[in-house]
């Protein structure tokens, strides 16, 4: 536990430290306080030494010179505390008993428990004529105070040892509320670590060229507090993007709520998105909080943005443009701290020439506008997913893992699925689902749609006629495509299909594909 960890002004919100500094105070008029390491005093008012229980220690703190003699005292004790682990009992400049209990955590030492304003009945005779010089010396004014010394309490050996038994209680209930703190904040790092791992970017599989340029734009707006606007087909993982944003960003410690704006009519997103008041519609039993409230100091995902009303679209761009919203039925505007994330697998462009969606808000959700490729135009990715996805299966099913046989991969890799990786996850679950006890899955096993969609592996490719003329063909398209999916890097196309650089590039002039990389 550090020294700033330690949560002095907390100690007298205990019930248990509240009630017994009262019993102290009532038993023997001694004044409990904290200090730490340094000797300074800790979770009192600034200014103010304590709550003095008699006459002499009231004015003596009132003086100036008196109270900083007791911070003197506060910090010599502190110091002497910290070569010991026990309690110890001193006498101060001003002839007052002092005893300071050490707080040691795991070895470390914190502070001490602070208490003062006694004298002791083996020395009290020589404590009160101690006493009474310093008040004739510092308070020739005071001619009452010294009437008041025999009034000071007085502790018996006995008496000592309960007041270090209760001061020790004390820091008993120190220690156990600082280990419950470093349990809950052990939790909350391990929770946070644990978050980090499992949307950091390095989570989302993918080596394809595509996949790259997404991880390098992620890991330049992750702390930026800029919108972002997350655009894809459906199951290409857009929610999984927006959870590496706000858990790689210096709001991960906040929350991150999400809402499908298309799973609302109109007046149940409003609600939702701003919240509502006691009685503002049928059913408003209670106020209730929206998620731009509960959101604040986090980050809100607006998941398919693009099915909000027109009249919803002037709400969000309000809170956007200004961060400010009224929850329905109320007059009471209120201001949010919150990131906002979108998302939407339509294309807002065509909605804003149709007059589907503002322009307004269009540019300022997208101020940095996050493409996420389809799964046919990255599928180097294909073979990693699916071990990515049969390697889950294993651990969930409790399950040795299965390996897919060549020709089934081959049927994967040619499949375009429109679905993307959430049909691809799909399809693994399922074909391990059915393999049952087998450690090899073939493509007998796949689904009917994949069957078909790669019965012929270049769609429209003629099967009749000149052989020479069909293997052209083949060959054309396998280059096209090739050269999509690794982004026009010849040598590494070259390299796939088994000939050289230069052979490559005689039949991409052969084909004209050049100009199709130029124009794409």
């Amino acid at each position: 536990m550090s020294q700033e960890s330690v949560r002095w002004e907390d100690f007298d919100k205990m019930h248990v430290i509240r009630k017994l500094k009262e019993i102290v105070g009532k038993w023997w008029r001694v004044q409990i306080n904290f200090t730490d390491k340094k000797g300074f005093l800790r979770g009192v008012p600034e200014g103010k030494f304590f709550n003095p229980l008699n006459p002499i220690c009231q004015a003596i703190v009132a003086d100036a010179k008196g109270f900083s003699k007791r911070l003197e005292t506060a910090r010599k004790t502190t110091v002497e505390s910290m070569h010991g682990k026990k309690s110890r009992v001193s006498i101060d400049p001003t002839g007052f008993s002092v005893i300071s209990v050490p707080i040691n955590v795991k070895g470390e030492f914190l502070g001490t428990v602070f208490g003062d304003g006694f004298i002791c009945e083996d020395s009290a005779a020589a404590q009160k004529i101690q006493i009474c010089n310093y008040l004739e010396r510092d308070f020739p004014e005071r001619k009452d105070l010294i009437g008041k010394v025999e009034d000071l309490p007085v502790l018996s050996t006995k008496e000592l040892h309960y007041l270090t038994e209760l001061i020790n209680l004390v820091v008993d209930e120190i220690l156990v509320m600082h280990r419950y703190l470093d349990d809950e904040k052990s939790k909350v790092s391990e929770l946070s670590k644990e978050l980090g791992q499992r949307y950091g970017f390095d989570r989302m599989i993918g080596k394809s060229m595509a996949m790259q340029e997404l991880y390098r734009l992620l890991e330049r707006v992750c702390d930026s507090e800029t919108t972002v606007l997350i655009q894809g087909e459906n199951g290409t993982g857009k929610e999984l993007i927006a959870k590496a944003l706000h858990y790689n960003s210096k709001r991960k410690n906040k929350r991150f709520l999400v809402v499908n704006c298309g799973a609302f009519n109109e007046n149940l997103l409003e609600s939702e998105l701003f919240g509502h008041m006691k009685g503002a519609f049928t059913g408003a039993v209670k106020d209730k909080k929206g998620l731009f409230e509960a959101a604040d100091g986090g980050t809100l995902f607006l998941d398919e943005i693009g099915d909000t009303s027109m009249q919803m679209q002037v709400k969000l761009l309000r809170v956007l443009q200004e961060g400010t919203f009224t929850p329905v039925g109320s007059t009471e505007v209120k201001r949010g701290n919150v990131r906002v994330l979108a998302a939407t697998n339509r294309n807002l462009i065509e909605m804003v020439k149709h007059g589907e969606f503002r322009e307004d808000l269009y540019y300022r959700l997208n101020v940095i506008n996050v493409v996420v490729p389809p799964l046919r135009d990255r599928k180097d990715d294909i073979v990693l997913l699916a071990d990515h996805f049969l390697t889950k299966f294993s651990k969930t099913s409790n399950t040795p893992k299965k390996l897919v046989k060549q020709e089934c991969l081959e049927r994967l890799m040619d499949h375009d699925w429109p679905g993307n990786v959430r049909e691809l996850e799909n399809e693994i679950e399922r074909l391990c689902v059915l393999a049952g006890e087998l450690k090899e899955i073939n493509s007998e096993q796949l689904s009917q749609r994949i069957k078909e969609s790669t019965k012929k592996k270049f769609p429209g490719l003629r099967v009749n006629g000149n052989l020479k003329d069909s293997l052209e063909v083949m060959e054309k398209q396998m280059i096209l495509e090739g050269l999509e999916r690794t982004g026009w890097n010849k040598s590494k196309l070259a390299k796939e299909l088994g000939i050289s650089r230069a052979g490559l590039i005689t039949k991409v002039q052969k084909y004209n594909l050049e100009k199709r990389a130029k124009t794409s």
